[in-house]
């Protein structure tokens, strides 16, 4: 990018008609150094559906701008978008926003952080506050944690809203908005204002930390972010710190994350996946881990970002339950919290990039002043209503803190460097590191075997979405796959007469649920299987819901009991005579025998599975398990 200098540029975004524009200082991960505000200006498009993603390129297949380097355009993705892809979600009416770049300037931030909006008075928030009390919120958190689906290890984020009116507000405030957020917040990943223009514009002010899904260099990226440990006003505590980054439930909420974006990024990439981190990003008054997940890209930039929506990040896991979770204890609209802001263009050789953010920390401002921020806790079955509503408290003071100081003092994301904790920080990642699935951290450790294509079982339910990652292992170490649905005519004929190994694979659900037709069905098809497969052929296996149904038919005193304990944990267990930690997902366990034993690995002849999730990044040896399995 080249830097300019122009102060007439600036000045545009100064005056009574401000076209649509976008100021945005893109900070990447690993580069050092702070990055340059990215000044754009064009015209704004808006459209109702999802199927105006299409708009996100002209109709030759170019940018906006042709085949210049550089941004072509913006798009504002609102949540209810969610709805197109079949998804429970309150219909507010937000318009999906497209900015066609007509103009790109790059400055450097003392352009803002050196000056102040001209005549600008302080600003001045009139009625503001949360519309829900904490104790509402507590009450919310809490009536979510004695649910069934929390007990059946379901995460959340719930969110609630921070509202207040901004009294003659125009552009040249939100401009001012910016420079404060500039020299506040030092660790977003974008920090951004986007202005639509119009008769009744609005306004995004923001800080966020969530990327979520770019193509860069050919690879499709995705960087989940999940915990968050909260400065005190003194500055980081070393020992608060490092217990954060010790603390399990911290760790296995990012790691749930993180499997839950990969089953979308295995759905847009070819072999080669890889995971990297977890990493620390530090803001002003909050810290949090994230890793970074890629891929070869398999589809261009439009493609990649109508299937990725929207981060894990911001809506829980499993995603589709997670839904009609909020859809369920939200009784409005997201409106663009949530959502995405998504800048798609060219590089210097004129290769499709794409870049988005989560439009999480961010202030949205109508055309009367009217301002909304909206914060959320991803609560779960171990969740605190209290530290809940502490948390919300926290990332709506790191975003007002800023936006209200009329002068704020830069700030790094840690003051002062404490060599000594350097150290131990360091340790602390890369003991969470080497806790992770070899598979995914370093890829397959053998080549496939050479055997006929493994027939997965799709149990339905939300599986379908969840089944990418499972696939990509199951391509790495054995080779072809194809995905049969459970309901499919015949589906019980096909899978017995199929000349290669037979998977079943896991989905939602209590595999012994007398009133439920899709049970019932997998249950008769496992029977068929552990009759009808010869005891010498090819194996038949099963992992999580599959291994369950299989685990019914094969043994014949195997019964459900409600797992005890919590659910999405990570185990230490014996898998043919090997130690592995594995990820346990399912609310109800297997147990056989008098004394009631838990089931966790079932081979009986060619008839075998496991409990766990060897695909989740928390399983250690995923890809030696499912070899074992399948050979």
């Amino acid at each position: 990018m080249r830097l300019t200098t122009d102060a007439g540029v600036l000045e545009r975004l100064y005056g009574a008609d401000v076209p649509p524009f976008a100021l945005l200082r893109r900070q990447r991960p690993g580069v050092p150094g702070p990055a340059p505000v990215e000044l754009l200006f064009g015209t704004m498009e808006t459209a109702e559906t999802n199927e105006a993603v299409e708009t996100v390129r002209s109709p030759d297949g170019t940018s906006a701008r042709g085949a210049v380097p550089g941004p072509g355009l913006l798009a504002l993705l609102p949540f209810r978008l969610l709805a197109e892809h079949g998804l429970p979600c309150h219909d507010d009416g937000t318009p999906l926003r497209v900015l066609r770049v007509h103009e790109h300037h790059v400055l450097p931030q003392e352009a803002f952080t050196g000056r102040r909006a001209p005549a600008q008075r302080s600003l001045e928030w009139q009625d503001a506050g949360f519309t829900t009390t904490d104790a509402q919120y507590e009450d919310l958190v809490q009536e979510f944690v004695a649910s069934d689906a929390a007990r059946d290890g379901l995460n959340v984020l719930l969110r609630r809203d921070w509202t207040a009116r901004l009294a003659d507000f125009r552009p040249a405030v939100a401009v001012e908005l910016f420079r404060r957020l500039l020299t506040a917040e030092s660790g977003a990943y974008w920090t951004f204002v986007v202005h639509t223009g119009g008769t009744r514009p609005v306004t995004l002010v923001g800080a966020s930390p969530q990327g979520h899904v770019g193509v860069e260099g050919g690879r499709v990226v995705m960087n989940p972010l999940c915990g968050t440990y909260r400065r005190p006003p003194g500055g980081t505590r070393p020992g608060d710190l490092l217990a954060f980054l010790a603390d399990r439930k911290e760790s296995e909420e990012l790691a749930t994350t993180v499997d839950a974006e990969l089953a979308v990024l295995c759905r847009l990439a070819g072999p080669g996946v890889r995971v990297e981190g977890p990493f620390l990003r530090g803001m002003a008054h909050l810290v949090h881990t994230q890793c970074r997940i890629s891929g070869p890209a398999a589809a261009g930039a439009r493609e990649t970002l109508s299937r990725a929506l929207f981060a894990s990040t911001v809506v829980g896991s499993p995603y589709a339950r997670a839904c009609r979770a909020i859809h369920q204890y939200e009784a409005t609209g997201r409106g663009y919290y949530g959502g995405l802001l998504a800048l798609i263009g060219r590089d210097g050789a004129g290769k499709e990039e794409l870049d988005t953010a989560a439009v999480i920390r961010t202030l949205i401002v109508d055309h009367r002043g009217g301002a909304r921020l909206s914060v959320g806790a991803t609560v779960g079955g171990r969740s605190s209503p209290e530290a809940e509503a502490a948390e919300t408290r926290a990332k709506a003071r790191a975003v007002l803190s800023a936006l209200t100081a009329d002068s704020p003092a830069a700030r790094p994301a840690r003051a002062r460097t404490d060599p000594d904790l350097d150290v131990a920080v360091r340790d602390a990642l890369a003991r969470r590191h080497a806790a992770l699935s070899s598979f995914w951290t370093r890829g397959a450790a053998a080549p496939p075997m050479d055997a006929g294509p493994v027939l997965v079982l799709d149990p339905g339910g939300d599986a379908r979405t969840e089944l990418a990652a499972l696939l990509h292992l199951v391509s790495a170490v054995h080779g072809p796959v194809e995905v049969v649905r459970h309901d499919a005519p015949g589906v019980a004929g096909t899978l017995v007469r199929h000349p290669a190994p037979v998977l079943l694979a896991s989905g939602p659900g209590r595999p012994d649920d007398p009133g439920c037709a899709r049970m019932a069905g997998l249950r008769r098809t496992a029977a068929a299987l552990v009759r009808e497969r010869p005891p010498d052929g090819p194996p038949v296996a099963g992992v999580g819901l599959g291994f369950q149904v299989l685990a019914l038919a094969a043994l014949p005193d195997a019964r459900v009991v409600p797992r005890t304990g919590g659910t999405a944990l990570a185990r230490e267990v014996e898998v043919f005579g090997r130690p592995v930690t594995a990820a346990f997902r399912n609310a109800h366990a297997i147990v056989s025998g008098p004394d009631g034993r838990e089931v966790i690995v079932l081979r009986e002849r060619a008839v075998r599975g496991v409990q766990f999730r060897p695909e989740s990044v928390l399983t250690t040896d995923g890809a030696g398990v499912l070899r074992r399995l399948l050979g």
